[in-house]
């Protein structure tokens, strides 16, 4: 485990903690404009003004606008060790599971967040996840088999999956310029080596795909365990992937793909829309739902290349067979990104929640994995379609990138590196999971 930094608190006096953080950076800029419009009143009494409405960010206004907390390592430099300390209120803490074993909700509660030794009070958490948290409320009540997912329990909350917003609560606050993380479910052992090698290796392929860490995480004092990071979408990702001018939805784990009518009020369940809320919704969503609804085969194989973008679509469906990922936008999570290019007007396909990737869906047991919930009228049609030779291809491709000069395999070995152990990791257990991995990896075809 790595060396802890010297902590550096945030003293927030009543202004800060009053006044939103936005207000306060442009202070002198609000109460300036505010006295110039009362002397432009006074002087121009009822002379007409028109004003001027930008409806787009400048980029100055995109980089810029947030309070960036800068901290003293980068969080997502492999090459240190890393360290999270998560400060929740009992009350607060039970407030969260009890809402989500009574009602489902994953409720937002404050908590204070300490990255490799730079403090951040006030930040949002919540539960985060599926298949774990409902494994977690069989096993509470009894109804679960011990050990089949991962290694989470309510009884440490150090192994529980959490999604971190730093500007829930505090307006505008980016730590890196990142606004959200996702600390992910332990899984196989507790490395979660198959997602982190799954991501890079999707990466290395030249695919959009999320950067990882480990870190070493304790919540409340409790035993630390050893947890992967990785960026949760968010404005500041949907920018960074660098597609250009766009929108990012993420599905949501009821979403069924369908078409369910024009309003983009149906679709509130299904989709969230992460950036460009104030100019876009929904509907290019709506547009190819309705369409796939309509479509018959010939029709469909004709003018699916009108809708998305046929060879980043045939890399997705590939990447998900050969990494043997059943837990996609097919699977029981429906987990897959939308990206809408606002020029080409076409969508990209982008891969979310590797968790369940390079063998460890097969500790799903009793959740039936394709039997829960499973399907994706697009990647079905797909499948079934003249686009088979696409995929063909680019399953080929793929298993060339990933086999050359066992790329697979090396990286699997740079990895294992920097994976720390930890009170709930120990090196038994770490280096069966590593094995694990390795006989998969090195079968990949």
């Amino acid at each position: 485990m790595g060396q802890r930094k010297n902590t550096v608190t945030i003293h927030r006096s009543w202004w800060k903690r009053t006044v939103p953080l936005r207000v306060r950076h442009h202070s002198r800029l609000i109460f300036g404009s505010v006295f110039t419009l009362v002397v432009m009143a006074f002087v121009l009494g009822s002379f007409r003004i028109d004003p001027i409405i930008f409806t787009q960010e400048s980029q100055e206004q995109k980089t810029h606008s947030r309070f960036n907390i800068i901290g003293t390592v980068d969080l997502f430099d492999l090459s240190v060790p890393h360290n999270i300390e998560l400060g929740i209120r009992s009350g607060d803490y039970q407030l969260m599971i009890n809402d989500y074993q009574r009602q489902g909700l994953k409720t937002w509660i404050a908590a204070d967040i300490t990255i490799d030794g730079t403090l951040i009070e006030n930040v949002g958490v919540r539960l985060k996840g599926n298949s774990t948290l409902r494994e977690l409320s069989e096993n509470s009540r009894g109804w679960g088999r011990r050990g089949q997912m991962s290694n989470a329990t309510f009884d440490n909350p150090s192994t529980l999956p959490f999604a971190v917003s730093f500007d829930k609560f505090e307006d505008g606050l980016a730590y890196q310029g990142r606004e959200e993380l996702a600390i992910r479910p332990a899984r196989t052992g507790g490395t979660n080596i198959n997602e982190a090698l799954t991501l890079q290796l999707i990466a290395d392929s030249g695919q959009i795909s999320q950067d990882y860490i480990w870190i070493n995480f304790s919540v409340n004092g409790y035993p630390d365990a050893t947890r992967l990071v990785i960026e949760n979408p968010d404005r500041r990702y949907a920018e960074a992937i660098g597609l250009g001018s766009g929108v990012l939805y993420k599905s949501r784990s009821d979403n069924r793909f369908r078409y369910l009518g024009d309003a983009p009020l149906f679709y509130e369940s299904d989709f969230d829309q992460i950036n460009a809320k104030a100019t876009q919704d929904v509907t290019p969503v709506i547009n190819l739902l309705k369409w796939l609804s309509d479509a018959d085969a010939e029709t469909f194989e004709k003018e699916l290349a009108n809708w998305v973008d046929i060879d980043s679509f045939s890399r997705y469906v590939a990447t998900q067979d050969i990494v043997r990922n059943f837990d996609d936008m097919s699977g029981p999570g429906h987990n897959f990104l939308l990206w809408y290019d606002l020029v080409d007007e076409k969508f990209t396909v982008i891969s979310w929640d590797m968790n369940l990737a390079l063998g460890a869906g097969n500790f799903m047991g009793g959740f039936g994995g394709f039997g829960y919930g499973s399907g994706n009228v697009l990647k079905e049609r797909f499948m079934r379609s003249i686009f088979r030779e696409n995929i063909s291809l680019a399953r080929e491709e793929l298993l060339s990138i990933w086999t050359d000069n066992n790329h697979a395999v090396r990286t699997l070995d740079r990895l294992t590196e920097v994976i720390p152990l930890s009170d709930t990791l120990s090196e038994e257990q770490f280096l069966m999971d590593v094995a694990l991995t390795r006989r998969i990896v090195q079968f990949l075809r």
